[in-house]
C-alpha cells in the first residue's frame, strides 16, 4: 500500500507540472498495484490522451465514467462528453453519439450547465463534418447561449471557432478569418482545457480547401507552438483505429 501511495504522489506531482510522461509512467506503476482514487484515474486517462495513447485513454475514461455514474452523476456527464469528443476525434461517429446521448440522459431535467455547451459544440462539429446546416444553426445558437451564461473560457473559444468555420462555409470570409484568428493566434491560451484545445485544432485544420494557404499555415504554426508549450500530442488526421 505504501508503494502505491508513493507512486500516486509522484504521478500527481508530475501532473501538476504538466510532465505528462512522468505522470503517466507513475500512474502505470500505481495501476499495477491496486485500485486508485477516481480523481487519479481521471488524471491517468488525461495523461494518456495527452501523450497520444488514444485507445488506452478512452478505456481509462470509461472506467472513470463507470465509477462516477454511480457516485457523482453530475461529474459523469462531463466525462461522457469528453468521451464523445475522444471517440469523434478518432472518427468513431456512432460511438461518439452514444456517449453524447448518455450525457444528455444524465442531464435530463437539469438546468443549463457548462456540459450542455460542450455537447452543443460536439453537435456543431458533427454538423460541420456532415454539412447539416439546420443542426449547425441550432447547435451554434445553443453554444453561444451557454457561453453567455457561464464564465467558461474553453466554451468561449469553442463558440468562436464554430462561428468562424460557419462563416467560411457561408462565404463570409472576412468574418470567418477574423473569428478564427482571434481564437487561434498566436496560440490557444492557458484558460482553454487541453483536450478541447486539441479538438479545436483538429476541427479547424480538417476544414480542407475552405481555408486559404496563408491562414492554414498560420494556424498550423499556432498548433505547433501550442504543442511545444503544453507537451500534448495531437493528430489532426486521427484514424479510426488509433
Amino acid at each position: 500500500m505504501e508503494i502505491l501511495i508513493d507512486h500516486l504522489a509522484e504521478a500527481r506531482k508530475a501532473h501538476r507540472r504538466n510532465d505528462w510522461r512522468a505522470s503517466y509512467a507513475a500512474f502505470v506503476r500505481a495501476d499495477g498495484l491496486g485500485p486508485m482514487p477516481t480523481d487519479d484515474l481521471d488524471a491517468y486517462s488525461a495523461a494518456a490522451w495527452r501523450l497520444g495513447h488514444a485507445s488506452e485513454a478512452v478505456r481509462l475514461a470509461e472506467r472513470t465514467y463507470d465509477r462516477l455514474v454511480r457516485t457523482d452523476p453530475a461529474a459523469a456527464t462531463m466525462t461522457a462528453a469528453v468521451l464523445s469528443m475522444q471517440w469523434r476525434a478518432r472518427q468513431h461517429q456512432a460511438v461518439a453519439r452514444q456517449w453524447a446521448d448518455r450525457a444528455r440522459g444524465l442531464l435530463a431535467g437539469v438546468s443549463t450547465s457548462g456540459t450542455h455547451g460542450y455537447l452543443a459544440y460536439l453537435d456543431a462539429a458533427t454538423a460541420l463534418d456532415e454539412d447539416d446546416a439546420d443542426t449547425l444553426t441550432r447547435a451554434a445558437t445553443a453554444l453561444r447561449q451557454t457561453v453567455a451564461n457561464t464564465a467558461d473560457a474553453t466554451l468561449a473559444v469553442l463558440s468562436r471557432v464554430v462561428d468562424g468555420i460557419t462563416a467560411l462555409r457561408q462565404s463570409r470570409v472576412d468574418d470567418g478569418y477574423r473569428l478564427l484568428d482571434d481564437a487561434l493566434l498566436p496560440a490557444l491560451d492557458d484558460g482553454v482545457q487541453l483536450e478541447w484545445a486539441g479538438d479545436v485544432y483538429r476541427l479547424v485544420l480538417r476544414s480542407g480547401d475552405r481555408v486559404d494557404a496563408d491562414h492554414r499555415q498560420a494556424w498550423t504554426e499556432s498548433m505547433r507552438r501550442w504543442v511545444v508549450v503544453t507537451g500534448v500530442v495531437i493528430d489532426t488526421g486521427a484514424a479510426a483505429g488509433s
